[in-house]
């Protein structure tokens, strides 16, 4: 998920939970929105970059399906431990059980981690359907899943809002 979409749904909750409670609203808000700081984070460590624009550019291009023209560098996932939910929402809840103004907060930070995971399904069945081969060359090349529609000029598997393929693929098609 993105920025928008992480605000808008975090929004939407706080305003449905916490209608009189401001505060308590803008923690759930802020638990559901800045805990992708870590994204910002492991950016600069791997490029250098220490532009809030340039993070937002590459925001905006590393989910997309690159065409045959497109070499800008893509750093992986950008995920650090905070988005591992076994490892963050336990001790979080625990701590949350015991001091009530940190319920808002983990409340975000959960609603955040289930949008962050709910298609990661779709993405394991479009790799596990390819048999970690590319849908359009039938190569066993890294494959890389696209959560994006494909930009196809035929109807083919790429046509699927998931598809796996790979770099070489990319470059030739």
């Amino acid at each position: 998920m993105n920025l928008r979409e992480h605000l808008f749904w975090s929004t939407l909750l706080a305003v449905s939970l916490y209608p009189r409670r401001p505060f308590a609203a803008a923690s759930l808000i802020a638990g559901g929105v800045l805990i992708d700081l870590d994204h910002l984070v492991l950016y600069i460590s791997r490029t250098g970059d220490w532009s809030m624009s340039g993070a937002l550019h590459y925001n905006r291009y590393r989910n997309l399906f690159p065409d045959r023209h497109d070499n800008r560098p893509r750093y992986g996932s950008l995920r650090s431990w905070l988005h591992q939910p076994l490892l963050v929402l336990p001790p979080l809840w625990m701590l949350a059980y015991r001091r009530a103004w940190l319920q808002p907060l983990v409340i975000g930070i959960t609603l955040h981690l289930v949008l962050d995971h709910v298609p990661l399904p779709f993405i394991w069945a479009a790799y596990w359907r390819s048999g970690g081969r590319c849908a359009r060359c039938g190569t066993a090349n890294h494959v890389e899943v696209y959560r994006r529609p494909c930009p196809s000029s035929r109807t083919d598997a790429l046509d699927r809002p998931v598809s796996a393929v790979c770099r070489q693929t990319i470059v030739v098609h």
